[in-house]
């Protein structure tokens, strides 16, 4: 039995079961979400308060947050991947949920994905990285979760920030999301960026496709750098609708805190806040970003640092979604951990106080 065949046999999914599976998910009714009220699961969201993710792809092995795609797929090679110390460390700092970036804006993904060749299936270390986070969540006893980018070089054919999808890419985006939902079910948060380049008919249908596998699962699109900048939380970006949670990229909650009832369009509804912060230090092609991935010279922000935005988040009524980078041979260095270690130290002491 050929590789792929075995794996999709055991994934539940095979060629002819995904073609399937796209067709009966392509009209689901419309789900009762997003949410006007505090829901259960968003009450549920809210009392998890501390989630990490994980930035690991391609970008980490060309040293380029932005890494297009043009790499080969041996090009990714880490040498002693331990998803579980991802997960030790964020279990020990405290977190309850974690995010994987299944696919960043280079096209490149973290599982065996059909008929598709960028992935770890042609590349230098052919571990399915989401099925052994999936797996490590559980073991940990974190909720897991995927990073999913719109953007996306490789399959687009250049490097533009705000075309619209073509149709071709397009179903490819509708392949990628049904295998990671139906191969790793149960899910409980989504994450899609850099969504203003969907319709927003092309954003509905991916909502509700998302949810077709898993009603529960928390759907977030993420409002991009800038725009959280501008409104903190506030405001319902249109072109990052529909969505369950008010994400703010690198930026924390507005001074007095989020008020989860938002308006969109004339009606109120319930939206919890994230604060999605990267650890790393400045990224100097883009400032004021912060960088997302590990790379040559990379230096954890101080232990404090993190700390404080930590409870900024606690106060300001916000999740806090802490971004952590594995290095190249796929663990997280030394320097990392230790630093981790200290922001969990000062997390508990002033929980104490």
């Amino acid at each position: 039995m050929r590789r792929r065949e075995f794996l999709a046999r055991v994934a539940g999914v095979g060629a002819s079961s995904l073609g399937t599976s796209l067709r009966a998910h392509s009209k689901v009714p419309p789900a009762p979400y997003p949410a006007t009220n505090r829901t259960p699961v968003a009450a549920d969201y809210e009392r998890l308060r501390f989630g990490v993710s994980y930035h690991f792809s391609m970008n980490t092995f060309t040293g380029n947050d932005y890494e297009t795609g043009t790499a080969p797929a041996t090009a990714y090679n880490p040498r002693q991947l331990d998803v579980r110390q991802w997960l030790e460390v964020a279990r020990d700092m405290g977190a309850r949920y974690a995010v994987l970036t299944a696919k960043h804006m280079s096209g490149f993904c973290l599982w065996d994905s059909e008929d598709y060749d960028y992935d770890v299936a042609a590349s230098g270390n052919k571990t399915d990285v989401v099925a052994a986070f999936v797996a490590a969540c559980h073991e940990y006893g974190l909720r897991p979760g995927f990073y999913y980018c719109i953007l996306d070089p490789h399959n687009e054919g250049r490097f533009d920030w705000n075309s619209p999808v073509g149709d071709r890419y397009y179903k490819i985006i509708r392949q990628h999301l049904t295998e990671l939902h139906s191969r790793y079910r149960n899910i409980f948060y989504q994450l899609l960026d850099i969504t203003w380049k969907l319709s927003a008919n092309q954003r509905w249908e991916l909502y509700r496709l998302i949810k077709s596998f898993s009603r529960n699962c928390l759907v977030v699109m993420n409002q991009g750098f800038y725009q959280s900048r501008r409104n903190r939380g506030r405001i319902a970006e249109a072109a990052s609708w529909p969505t369950d949670v008010i994400n703010a990229e690198d930026n924390l909650p507005p001074e007095g805190g989020h008020n989860p009832r938002v308006h969109f369009q004339g009606k109120t509804y319930y939206l919890p806040m994230e604060a999605w912060i990267p650890t790393g230090p400045p990224y100097k092609p883009m400032p004021p970003m912060h960088s997302w991935f590990w790379r040559e010279g990379f230096k954890t922000q101080s232990a404090e640092t993190i700390a404080g935005m930590y409870r900024d988040c606690m106060r300001g009524n916000s999740n806090l979604l802490l971004n952590l980078s594995p290095d190249n041979t796929g663990r997280l260095t030394e320097e990392a951990v230790a630093t981790m270690r200290e922001v969990a130290q000062r997390i508990h002491s002033s929980a104490r106080v």
